[in-house]
């Protein structure tokens, strides 16, 4: 491995339920930014955004300006996004299947074609953390993955992993067509999956 260089991949997760009246079905994103930039410069960025003081940004919590302006500084850097979406989440399908399909075809992208060698995705509790462990040891052992390092991390812990929080916060909302982020369109990888 010497001579490798380092890129890492912070990542987040999100879900939509299904929405009959609307005809959408729910969906499952696992997502990531390729970033290199120092978290003391995203969290400075980040928070400029908000009048008030949090430990984490997060989108849900946000108001219809902050997001605006959140999207609007985070399109500005020099970042590559990968999304994976899986659908549908009709009730049939459980959410933690589709973070299983969602989490091999990310990290194998990952890998395979952007080079990343280390991911750090939002820790959950520690038994969901446990079984993506499993997910990726079996992805290991089936040889989809090879060197890819993949840890976990609180989201308050790194500001990094706030950008996928709002990327994901952003496709989510134009998906369900209350938000419309033009600048997005054009720098994210969006793969898709279906479950059924």
């Amino acid at each position: 491995m010497k001579g490798l260089v380092q890129m890492t991949a912070w990542g987040d997760e999100s879900m939509h339920s299904q929405d009959l009246m609307h005809d959408r079905e729910g969906v499952y994103y696992l997502g990531v930014c390729i970033c290199a930039i120092e978290e003391d410069c995203v969290r400075r960025r980040l928070l400029s955004v908000i009048k008030k003081k949090v430990k984490k940004l997060h989108w849900r919590q946000m108001t219809r300006t902050e997001k605006k302006k959140s999207i609007q500084s985070i399109a500005r850097l020099p970042l590559k996004y990968l999304i994976v979406k899986a659908a549908p989440l009709d009730g049939t399908i459980k959410p933690e299947r589709a973070r299983r399909k969602c989490l091999e075809m990310l990290l194998q992208v990952l890998e395979q074609d952007y080079g990343v060698t280390d991911v750090v995705l939002e820790s959950r509790e520690a038994s969901q953390d446990d079984r993506d462990l499993k997910c990726i040891m079996g992805l290991r052992s089936r040889q989809m993955i090879s060197n890819l390092r993949v840890t976990f991390a609180p989201g308050t812990s790194d500001a990094r992993l706030w950008i996928p929080d709002q990327i994901l916060g952003a496709v989510g909302d134009m998906y369900m067509g209350t938000m419309h982020f033009p600048e997005l369109t054009d720098c994210i990888d969006l793969r898709s999956i279906r479950l059924c």
